[in-house]
């Protein structure tokens, strides 16, 4: 008896502890987070990060993977999601996963809204992603579930960045695979002959219009106009002092038109970083026999590369 009471003083102190430490606590799913995450993930993430953990080519981790080693490092739903806005907010000072980061580079800053990210943090949570068979036998579920209200609260920045992200996912996939069973010439020659074609098929399918354009091009067909110029000098100006860029939407000629910013990852400096240094000298022969005035080398990681433009009518 006397150990007993002894002991309960402490065993009170622990009971206490577990009862206030919210960070690991289980709650069960919000479902308009679970709806808005889902919707998030499937229209702007998956082209990069796969649903399916058996994709063939990867431009980035799949979304199990993710969960995985996010898991592995944070104790409870609020430190999973303080680990992920790290990350998406500041990739290159929050790498939380090394090894991806060296088979695929860093990921460019997105520009979601802390909002945006706990959704997509909620649906990822308390989705069974990393249990077997939970692609081919949940996801198309949660499609069925959640889609259809996504569809009808996208707005038309929201509809125009998620074919902007799926082209470049088909683009990131197709230029990966090139760059390792060819290598980065023959990468290059992959995006002269290839990266129109793919992305006129994916802009088709998707009822839109999608090109990439800079103020420093390579291809003379991906030069700026003034109209957006003025959007990249802004958007860089906004990058330069530390702040989010974010998407414009105007219309032009009847049609819905948006922009959006591509931002350089370690992978883009194989052929777009300092020549001599990142840019090898066989790279940039090749890229100097295809792009005679080529403009597009110098850039460093996180830097403002050009910008997407997506023209889509504006009844879609």
């Amino acid at each position: 008896m006397y150990r007993l009471l002894l002991l309960l003083p402490f065993l009170f102190m622990i009971s206490c502890n577990e009862a206030t430490d919210s960070s690991t606590t289980t709650t069960p799913p919000n479902e308009v987070l679970m709806s808005k995450g889902f919707g998030l993930i499937k229209n702007n993430c998956i082209s990069c990060h796969s649903a399916n953990p058996d994709v063939p080519q990867k431009v980035a981790p799949t979304l199990m993977e993710v969960k995985t080693a996010y898991l592995a490092k944070a104790k409870g739903e609020a430190a999973f999601e303080k680990l992920l806005t790290g990350f998406i907010k500041h990739p290159t000072e929050n790498i939380q996963m090394p090894e991806a980061v060296n088979q695929y580079g860093v990921m460019p800053v997105m520009n979601y809204s802390e909002d945006q990210i706990a959704a997509i943090a909620h649906y990822i949570y308390h989705t069974p992603l990393e249990k077997p068979n939970w692609y081919a036998e949940q996801y198309s579920a949660d499609v069925q579930k959640y889609s259809a209200s996504n569809n009808e609260e996208m707005s038309p920045l929201e509809r125009g960045k998620s074919i902007a992200m799926k082209t470049k996912g088909t683009l990131g996939k197709n230029l990966l695979n090139a760059i390792k069973t060819k290598g980065t010439e023959g990468a290059i020659s992959f995006c002269s002959a290839e990266a129109y074609p793919l992305t006129d098929s994916v802009a088709i399918s998707l009822n839109a219009q999608v090109k990439r354009v800079s103020d420093k091009n390579r291809n003379p067909k991906n030069k700026a106009n003034a109209d957006q110029l003025a959007y990249i000098e802004q958007a860089k100006l906004v990058l330069a002092d530390g702040k989010d860029i974010k998407p414009a939407m105007k219309e032009i000629d009847g049609k819905i038109v948006c922009y959006y910013p591509i931002i350089t990852n370690e992978m883009c400096l194989q052929c777009h970083g300092t020549v001599g240094q990142e840019v090898k000298a066989d790279a940039y022969a090749k890229i100097q026999e295809l792009y005679p005035e080529d403009q597009a080398v110098g850039y460093g990681v996180n830097e403002l590369r050009g910008i997407w433009v997506v023209r889509m009518d504006a009844n879609d």
